[in-house]
């Protein structure tokens, strides 16, 4: 709201000089046509510096009244020119106007005057939305295909068609797996290689309804992530369904269809399964009553070390111990842990609402959750606090270190895709609920609609359709979003020059 205001106040301020230009006398502003003969003449600008998308207001001599006369470039970009009086020029940065030259032209053919201002624009990078691959035809019949990210349609990789969920491998940030709700197999996007592969199709899996990836931590049986965890959503056998899998990377540091895979949990309809950041403990869930189960996965490591079999049934091993239901049946949700292991929300997607669970320390478990953000059982847009604002359909989050919190007692901001508002949509500790990028201001206008697959800046330009996962790569600050009915997986990053160009 502070940003639309902020911007309100921006226009205002530039109509109101525009009605000051106007009133001045004839002597300044002549008859307001373009006289060919005489110098075009940039004399100041304002704003000095800013990003895409603000609004530039450039005065000077002799730039006559028609707009398509007039062309302006900023660092060679051309920029749209809103309205031009003899003395002033009205328009938006374009993206990537980086070197930030300010060039004026004005006329046709013989009659074409160019200026160039004496001092530049101070163009500021901002963070935008960008395809990183995959893709839609007219048709919408693309399929999927492993591939490179870039070629022509019959070449480049696409699918990307179900609801998926992302996972950095944490040895190496290159990879980023993805799994899919209704789609068997688990997909590997190299982001070195610019690949997309299919290394695990896990034809031992009952079900295609595949809803986590996770890895172990370090501990007293394993390395760091030796182990991927994998939850399914399946309730084909009662109370002993298969609802998380453990697979062992292989002596090459790879997972694929060799992979050792090894069930460890089974109880029905699990729809996510997470470890621990600090304990490496395992905890999941059902959609049968809410219920959320913890294992120490030092439990199941011993057995196996000492060479007995592991019994995978909840109900049947005490290993497993359910620490409470979050609410009522059929409450379809998944977990995701503070990265101090404080605490963690609970986001309830068909309810469109999220929780809050503390970590009891001397426990070592999380205790019954309470709302912290979203409308319980209630659907909607709103950014706001707490159980004021409304979300429809939040999926994956990710949290994000903020460095202006440095020395508070959390750190973290909460980013998550907001499935069926077609946006990414950020959470602080506070509890204040803010659209962060999507549903573009200014792309919207055209086709009246908040979805699509426009790049560009975070609100005025970028729009999504059916987001449902997201990650964080914290060293390179870029998220990655994937975007279903788009069939891609969408970037948010720090523009550069090469990309802007690459993506023209």
């Amino acid at each position: 709201m502070k940003k639309v205001l902020k911007e309100c106040r921006w226009l205002l301020l530039a109509l109101f000089t525009i009605c000051i230009y106007s009133c001045k006398d004839e002597s300044n502003t002549g008859e307001g046509v373009f006289d060919p003969s005489k110098p075009v003449v940039i004399s100041d600008f304002t704003p000095k510096d800013g990003g895409a998308y603000q609004k530039l207001l450039i005065s000077g001599e002799n730039f006559g009244t028609d707009v398509s006369n007039v062309k302006v470039t900023i660092g060679g970009r051309e920029a749209v020119v809103i309205n031009v009086k003899n003395n002033y020029i009205y328009c938006f940065v374009p993206s990537g106007a980086f070197s930030g030259e300010i060039e004026v032209t004005v006329g046709e053919g013989e009659n074409t005057v160019t200026t160039v201002a004496s001092t530049a624009f101070e163009y500021q990078k901002k963070m935008v939305v960008g395809t990183l691959c995959g893709y839609r035809n007219n048709r919408d019949d693309q399929g999927w295909r492993d591939g490179p990210f870039d070629g022509p349609d019959n070449v480049r990789c696409c699918g990307f068609s179900n609801t998926g969920r992302l996972a950095f491998d944490p040895l190496n940030k290159d990879h980023l797996y993805i799994c899919y709700d209704g789609h068997k197999a688990i997909q590997l996007i190299d982001l070195e290689k610019r690949m997309l592969s299919t290394p695990l199709n896990i034809n031992t899996v009952p079900t295609n309804r595949i809803r986590s990836i996770d890895f172990n931590k370090a501990g007293k049986y394993a390395t760091e992530a030796q182990y991927m965890i994998v939850s399914i959503d399946y309730d084909g056998q009662g109370n002993t369904s298969p609802s998380v899998y453990i697979i062992k990377r292989n002596s090459d540091g790879t997972f694929d269809d060799r992979s050792d895979i090894q069930l460890l949990a089974a109880y029905k309809q699990c729809n996510g399964a997470t470890i621990h950041p600090i304990n490496g403990e395992l905890y999941f869930n059902s959609y049968e009553y809410g219920q959320v189960f913890r294992l120490n996965l030092d439990d199941y490591f011993e057995t196996i070390e000492s060479g007995q079999n592991w019994n995978a049934n909840v109900t049947q091993n005490s290993a497993f111990k359910q620490l409470f239901t979050i609410a009522d049946p059929s409450w379809e949700f998944q977990i995701f842990i503070h990265p101090t292991g404080k605490y963690a929300y609970f986001g309830v997607i068909n309810n469109h609402y999220f929780m809050r669970s503390d970590y009891n320390e001397v426990t070592k478990e999380f205790v019954t959750p309470y709302t912290v953000a979203g409308g319980y059982k209630v659907s909607g847009y709103k950014d706001d606090v707490g159980t004021s604002a409304r979300m429809n359909n939040p999926c994956q989050g990710v949290f994000v270190r903020n460095k202006e919190y440095a020395g508070q007692e959390d750190e973290y901001d909460f980013y998550f895709v907001d499935r069926l508002n077609f946006c990414v949509r950020k959470m602080t500790p506070d509890g204040i609920v803010s659209t962060y990028a999507g549903r573009g201001t200014t792309t919207a206008i055209a086709d009246n609609n908040q979805w699509g697959t426009d790049d560009g800046d975070l609100r005025e330009v970028a729009r999504f359709r059916d987001v449902c996962g997201i990650v964080y790569d914290e060293d390179k600050n870029i998220f990655y979003i994937h975007d279903e009915v788009g069939h891609t997986i969408r970037t948010i990053s720090m523009e550069e020059e090469e990309t802007t160009e690459s993506n023209e």
